[in-house]
């Protein structure tokens, strides 16, 4: 009897649509900033998670010529995608700090970036 009772309650409730039971339903809505922002971040950890798919399946493929490397799971091929990562960071930043210790004083800030200044003007 208990069986069949959970059956019928847990197929009514699969079967429910819209109850709203005279109370105007909440929609929510994000902003078009926040839905870009939503789009951006889901496109970079799509892009993100591919590259560390390539990695593990190119680094498999490798290890049937070179026995000595070993096969790689998914989370070890994100990890090093992560590495390669940080290490760009890392020399994109170098770069850029070359660049200002090189030329001292020919950027100026402009917001939240960086402009050449104009010869003649401080």
């Amino acid at each position: 009897m208990y069986q069949r009772c959970c059956l019928t309650v847990w197929g009514l409730l699969c079967t429910v649509g819209v109850a709203e039971a005279g109370m105007p339903s909440a929609s929510y809505t994000i902003s078009e900033a926040s839905k870009m922002r939503v789009e951006t971040l889901s496109f970079f950890l799509a892009g993100f998670f591919l590259s560390a798919f390539c990695i593990m399946h190119l680094w498999n493929c490798l290890t049937k010529e070179f026995t000595i490397l070993p096969r790689i799971t998914f989370g070890k091929a994100l990890a090093l995608v992560t590495l390669w990562g940080l290490l760009f960071i890392l020399v994109l930043t170098m770069i850029s700090g070359a660049r200002e210790l090189m030329t001292p004083g020919a950027w100026q800030k402009n917001g939240a970036t960086y402009q050449l200044t104009q010869p003649g003007r401080k």
